[in-house]
């Protein structure tokens, strides 16, 4: 059962996404594991204060409800999958970590004492052969995560797998605020 605290962090943590343009309106997905075969996750080209945002789907069992969500859920289904520790997944757009993924090819490597500590060093992921990437992007990004909780698609996004849907968010912001730190010292 699906509990109203449940859905309330989940929406939390997506509105809060949303307002720091990480995630918006058909761009990005969000999702939350309820059980082993159950997940909440965003629907396709809705908006966050749309009363329909999410729908549950089974992790495993692709059905017509597939049809409505993200297109990530093929991707968001493999970590599940996979990866049985995770309980939450998001593909976030945030910019400077994009800008900075365009300017360096293999890790971001916070300088900040936070960025060290929580996120320490991220693999950028390049993406060589844009047919190959769109028929193994599932297998790809979840070997990634098996290693890491955050990886980066240069010039494209991240994603990130955490044990609760706030780590989420925590990870996220700490990993923006450390590439800015990182694009602004090379400025300089």
């Amino acid at each position: 059962m699906i509990t109203k605290t449940i859905i309330d962090e989940y929406l939390l943590v997506t509105k809060i996404l949303f307002e720091k343009n990480f995630l918006d309106l058909g761009l990005g997905s969000i999702s939350l594991k309820l059980q082993n075969d159950l997940m909440l996750i965003n629907k396709q080209n809705r908006h966050i204060l749309e009363d329909d945002f999410f729908k549950k789907v089974h992790i495993l069992k692709r059905d017509l409800s597939w049809k409505e969500t993200s297109e990530d859920i093929k991707t968001h289904s493999k970590i599940y999958e996979k990866i049985s520790s995770t309980k939450a997944i998001a593909n976030i757009f945030p910019i400077h970590v994009i800008t900075f993924s365009l300017e360096h090819h293999n890790f971001l490597k916070p300088l900040d004492k936070i960025g060290k500590k929580l996120i320490n060093k991220v693999p950028i992921i390049e993406i060589s052969n844009q047919i190959e990437w769109e028929e193994n992007k599932e297998h790809i990004i979840s070997n990634n995560l098996k290693e890491n909780d955050i990886v980066i698609i240069k010039g494209y996004g991240v994603y990130i797998k955490a044990r609760d849907i706030r780590e989420i968010l925590k990870k996220a912001i700490i990993l923006e605020n450390s590439a800015k730190i990182l694009l602004y010292t090379q400025q300089h």
